[in-house]
């Protein structure tokens, strides 16, 4: 009995380290860089950072979706880039605010079922539809600015990054609302049930009668809106539409979705813990640069970040395995 329920303790404390990995390091990374520098838990610098997680995390959690129904969407930094130089574009020509919005996140939502059509129509892999449909995105992006940046966006597009409402900054509101939202549709809705198990294991999702295709298209949908709106948080923060903005923000998301807790291969998905990895990975950034290291480093240290984050999913999912094979025994 005694053997048993430590066992099972051991299974439930490596859970719950698995679980809360990204708070873990951050706290680790968070200790090491405020003994390094005196500069980290200044308000402005704080502030800065909260500001810049709000457009990556936005838009991770439409990635914590997809990753956790099965799929991938790797067309999401682009998309982000093309979806804000249309609004910007609308915005300086006297188009209405609410028209600009709107059109943010159905362009969005269109994007997303571009990527679920295709995939499904020709029973393609999403990896590589998606890697394509980002190049398509990057393209029209160039080509409908000029390859040149879109400035003079007017006040209430401004607003949309920098504002503050009763003085919490407006894209702190954005973020939280979508995080309790996607925590709400996730865990709590017979859709979010129904994604996991996708997630799980598509063949027998299908078998036990779920309608695999709908939710397929359902999740690349939100995915995309999730992305407009991101787009209208990054584009107002800069106050310009830039034809780079959104480029690599893809990976950003990968490293913080698996981090998080959400696995690449699916069926889980944790979105509170998605919000920590966005944190954690702005605050990789953000050491580096109060430290003085070189911008190119923040590539290799994210690039890192995914590995370990894969590493640690894997091993510790073997290592739970032998605890559990273990007890039977």
């Amino acid at each position: 009995m005694t053997r048993t329920k430590r066992k099972l303790d051991s299974e439930n404390v490596l859970k719950l380290l698995m679980d809360n990995k990204a708070i873990i390091i951050l706290l680790i990374l968070v200790a090491v860089v405020s003994s390094l520098t005196g500069d980290f838990f200044t308000s402005r610098n704080l502030t800065n950072i909260m500001r810049q997680i709000c457009t990556s995390c936005t838009l991770a959690l439409g990635f914590t979706l997809v990753l956790s129904a099965g799929m991938i969407d790797l067309s999401v930094g682009y998309m982000l880039g093309m979806i804000g130089i249309v609004t910007a574009m609308m915005s300086v020509n006297g188009v209405n605010g609410v028209i600009v919005v709107i059109t943010a996140l159905v362009l969005g939502g269109f994007c997303g079922f571009i990527n679920a059509f295709v995939t499904s129509l020709f029973d393609l892999a999403p990896f590589i539809v998606t890697l394509a449909m980002g190049m398509v995105y990057q393209g029209i992006n160039l080509l409908l600015c000029n390859s040149k940046s879109i400035s003079g966006l007017p006040k209430w597009y401004v607003f949309f990054g920098t504002g503050k409402i009763l003085g919490i900054p407006f894209p702190v509101i954005v973020m939280v609302t979508v995080v309790i939202i996607m925590m709400i549709v996730v865990g709590k809705t017979k859709f979010g049930r129904y994604a996991l198990a996708c997630g799980g294991n598509v063949k027998a999702a299908r078998v036990c009668g779920i309608p695999t295709q709908k939710i397929m298209y359902t999740v690349y949908i939100i995915t995309g809106v999730c992305v407009g709106l991101a787009a209208l948080l990054l584009t107002g923060r800069t106050a310009s539409a830039q034809t780079g903005a959104g480029a690599g923000m893809e990976m950003d998301a990968v490293a913080a979705v698996v981090i998080g807790g959400t696995p690449m291969g699916g069926g889980k998905a944790n979105v509170f813990g998605t919000l920590i990895g966005c944190l954690l990975i702005q605050v990789i950034s953000n050491s580096l640069n109060l430290l003085g290291v070189d911008s190119n480093w923040q590539k290799i240290a994210k690039g890192l970040v995914i590995i370990a984050a894969i590493i640690l999913d894997k091993q510790g999912e073997k290592l739970l395995n032998k605890i559990r094979v273990h007890k039977v025994q």
